[in-house]
């Protein structure tokens, strides 16, 4: 019997690579490939790119660490984010890569559509291969990395070749959890809307897999979490719109069944997720890249008809898939501070002047340039580019501040300098902009260059602050060494995680989620990252360990 069953998916393995390969699948893979190779060498630098070149350096560098100290006064790397996109970006580059995952998309997209509707759906797959690049302006690199991988696994399984889509759902979630995600609802919605093609045995192997991967990414997510991230009103009530409008063209439209079970579980999603904060947020609305040709295909299987409706909802449908797209090209034109020229004069500068054991804020700007141009110099930030991890290190700046409050928090985080840039800071960024550049929070011009200012906090605090002037001797992107001249308790402004381990002494979290040292005598100590069982558990349980006899923080 397994003999059988092996020859069975052998030739389907054979059926679903000879398949692909039509004029279609090969005209949208060169369409997408054109574009996106024209956004990324001729288009403008923005979106998430500043992040994901800082990240591919600090893969190099370090290969696949855990913690990087330089954003966020210490976060969690790559683990919570995507384990296969910084390797292969490492590898190949992050322009080739780009391109090269655009394009498969754009085909796997055409001749999935094709195989399922025929030529119906024919100009749905030609407008996804035009617009789908689109998401190189926002850079959004890993998840295209994983839409193509998805887009993969769908067609694996839509071949009748199980264990190969099993494995590309896997894949799908170790380039990118949003994209994993949207597949998940894909799957669901298939299954949900009783799709013609859908049986139960044939889908067993795919939902353990996805429960499979699931379970994974809870406990990676309960070993290594991230904070929440916003989902605004209106772009909840802009994606329920558009489930709602094509849920009503789909109604009781036999062809567009497994479609129709897709908007609805997805429409179920947005609802959810607006409803329960999560680190997903907003980014469950990354369904708008693809709202165009989603609505195109629902026009053809209608028939155009009845037209003013249908018009309707497929213009509705490009302008959500497409001002997003046109605002990140008229930001990223806009945010000076991409340009690599503004830099050569502030960074030496910072370079020469901050001490070790202080760190630097970068006033952040729409695209989030400062995060890597001082983060890849090892100049240590309060903020990157994640915005998940804000909380609770620069939750301060999510709410109306005094100059007072703001010098205290500057001071509470080690930081000796602000930089701020001409570029249009980030819309969490704008009263401190103002509130830097007017003087009113009394912080110093040292330094101005064309594009780049550096201010001097008065009377700054050290990363390490307590008894008898403690000393940081070396700040790693994953350790700390500091001198203390006596026993005592130290503060730390370093984000907490159960995984840090003193050489000497103990550690506790601290208010606002930082570190304390708690020393006996007079040591150098290193304070490293160290992951073992027991430190596993205690993030499992989310237990806070204490030092023995500690009494009070």
């Amino acid at each position: 019997m397994g003999d059988v069953s092996f020859a069975a998916d052998e030739r389907a393995f054979r059926r679903f690579w000879r398949l692909q390969l039509t004029r279609e699948a090969v005209l949208c893979t060169g369409l997408a490939a054109v574009t996106a190779s024209l956004l990324v060498w001729l288009g403008p630098r923005g979106g998430d790119l500043a992040a994901h070149e800082y990240q591919r350096r600090l893969f190099l560098l370090h290969g696949f660490t855990l913690w990087d100290n330089f954003w966020y006064a210490g976060r969690y790397a790559f683990v919570n984010y995507s384990v296969l996109y910084y390797p292969l970006a490492a590898l190949v580059g992050i322009g080739l890569l780009t391109v090269l995952t655009v394009a498969l998309a754009g085909g796997a997209f055409a001749r999935l559509l094709e195989l399922e509707w025929g030529s119906t759906a024919r100009w749905a797959g030609r407008s996804f291969a035009l617009v789908w690049p689109g998401v190189v302006l926002a850079a959004e690199l890993p998840l295209a990395l994983g839409v193509a991988l998805a887009l993969l696994g769908l067609l694996a399984l839509q071949a009748g070749r199980r264990w190969t889509g099993a494995a590309l759902i896997v894949l799908t979630l170790a380039a990118s959890p949003v994209a994993f995600v949207l597949l998940v609802v894909v799957l669901a919605g298939i299954a949900a809307g009783r799709h013609p093609g859908f049986q139960l045995r044939a889908a067993a192997v795919p939902a353990i897999a996805v429960a499979a991967a699931t379970a994974a990414e809870l406990l990676v997510l309960q070993l290594f979490p991230v904070g929440t991230l916003a989902f605004p009103a209106v772009e909840a009530v802009q994606a329920a719109a558009f489930c709602v409008g094509l849920l009503a063209l789909t109604w009781r439209l036999e062809r567009a069944r497994g479609l129709h079970g897709v908007l609805a579980v997805y429409l179920v999603a947005v609802l959810a997720i607006y409803a329960i904060p999560t680190g997903l947020g907003h980014d469950i609305a990354r369904m708008r890249l693809l709202a165009l040709p989603v609505a195109l295909l629902v026009a053809a299987l209608r028939r155009w008809r009845p037209l003013p409706l249908v018009l309707a909802a497929v213009g509705l449908a490009a302008t959500w898939n497409i001002f997003p797209l046109a605002s990140a090209w008229a930001s990223s034109t806009a945010d000076r501070a991409a340009n690599a020229r503004v830099w050569p004069a502030p960074v030496p500068y910072l370079q020469k002047h901050l001490r070790t054991g202080y760190r630097v804020e970068a006033v952040d700007t729409v695209d989030h340039w400062p995060a890597l141009y001082l983060a890849r110099a090892d100049i240590p930030m309060v903020r990157g580019w994640f915005r998940q991890d804000d909380h609770p290190v620069a939750g301060l700046l999510y709410h109306r501040f005094t100059a007072t409050q703001y010098v205290a928090w500057l001071r509470r985080l080690g930081v000796e300098y602000v930089v701020l840039t001409d570029a249009p800071p980030d819309h969490t960024s704008r009263h401190e902009a103002r509130l830097v550049r007017s003087g009113h929070a009394g912080l110093k011009k040292v330094f101005a260059s064309r594009g780049a200012s550096i201010y001097a906090v008065s009377q700054p605090r050290p990363i390490v602050t307590g008894p008898g002037r403690p000393t940081v001797l070396a700040l790693g992107e994953s350790q700390l060494r500091l001198r203390v001249s006596r026993g005592g308790t130290y503060h730390v402004a370093i984000r907490w995680s159960p995984y840090w381990d003193a050489s000497t002494g103990c550690l506790l979290r601290g208010p606002g989620g930082l570190l304390r040292l708690r020393t006996p005598a007079a040591a150098t100590v290193r304070i490293g990252f160290h992951i073992d069982a027991s430190s596993l558990f205690d993030a499992f349980s989310r237990t806070t360990p204490r030092c023995p006899n500690a009494t009070g923080p």
